[in-house]
C-alpha cells in the first residue's frame, strides 16, 4: 500500500487515513500504461467504448471511478482516428 497501515504484528487504527488510502486506489495513473497496453491492443476489433471499460473494470478491479476509465478509453480510441 502506499502508505502504512500497521506491520504484521501490530494492528494500527487506520480511520484517520481513509481518505489518502481511497485517493491513492482511485488514481487512474496506477493503471494508465497497462490499460494502454490493453486497449492498443484490442483497437483492431473495433469494440464499443462501453464494452472497452467493461474489459477495463475486469482486467483492472479498482475504486477508479467509471469517467475517468471511459476519458481513457475513448482518449485512445479516438487517437487511432486522428
Amino acid at each position: 500500500m502506499p502508505i502504512d497501515v500497521g506491520g504484521p504484528n501490530g494492528f494500527k487504527n487506520s480511520r484517520s487515513k481513509l481518505p489518502e488510502i481511497f485517493a491513492a486506489t482511485t488514481a487512474v495513473a496506477m493503471i494508465r500504461e497497462p490499460s494502454f497496453d490493453l486497449l492498443v491492443g484490442l483497437q483492431d476489433l473495433a469494440l464499443p467504448a462501453l464494452l472497452l471499460v467493461d474489459i477495463l473494470d475486469a482486467a483492472f478491479p479498482n475504486s477508479i471511478p467509471m469517467h475517468k476509465k471511459w476519458d481513457l478509453v475513448v482518449a485512445v480510441k479516438h487517437f487511432h482516428k486522428k
